[in-house]
This record gives structure tokens, sequence and C-alpha cells, in this order.
């Protein structure tokens, strides 16, 4: 299998991958999107360092949050970090 062509991105995205420390394995059970997502900044653990970011969260559980993120360091356009990384941020509006 050529990951260059299958892999959304190809080459760029395949290159850009960095660890994420602090992703964890999606917990059991049925997960879907909340109807409003939630504006929040969460630390993302990278192999390189730390970094904070504005994002919204689509989903919780007590001790894990789901984050968006749009990174070519990642490959899924969410994942699950531990909810001592995720703050709330004020609603706009």
């Amino acid at each position: 299998m050529d990951l260059a062509q299958t892999v959304p991105g190809g080459m760029a995205r395949l290159r850009a991958a960095v660890p994420l420390l602090n992703a964890l394995p999606v917990p059991p059970g049925e997960h879907h999107d909340v109807d409003r997502p939630v504006p929040v900044t969460v630390t993302l653990r990278w192999a390189t360092g730390a970094e904070r970011l504005d994002t919204v969260a689509v989903e919780w559980t007590r001790t894990l949050v789901r984050v968006r993120i749009a990174d070519l360091r990642v490959m899924t356009g969410a994942v699950w970090v531990p909810a001592e990384d995720v703050r709330r941020r004020a609603c706009a509006g």
C-alpha cells in the first residue's frame, strides 16, 4: 500500500506527523459530537514540546475530552486528551 496516495495530504502530511503524547485511546461505547461544541483551550503535548490551542470540545467523559484539531501532525480531525489538559473559554456572543 502506498501511504502517500491513501493518506489525505499525502507525503506532506506523513512528513509532518509528530507524536502527540497526551492523545489517549478512544474510550469504550458509542460516540457522537455534541450539538453545540464548547469553546476550550487545550494543551497539546507533542514530542517536540507543549502547545496551547483554542478549539472546541465535541465530546467528553468525566476524565477525557475529545477536541477538534485541524493540524497536519494529526491523522484524525479530533483527539481524546485528559480533561486536566482542557480549559473552557468564554462563549462568544
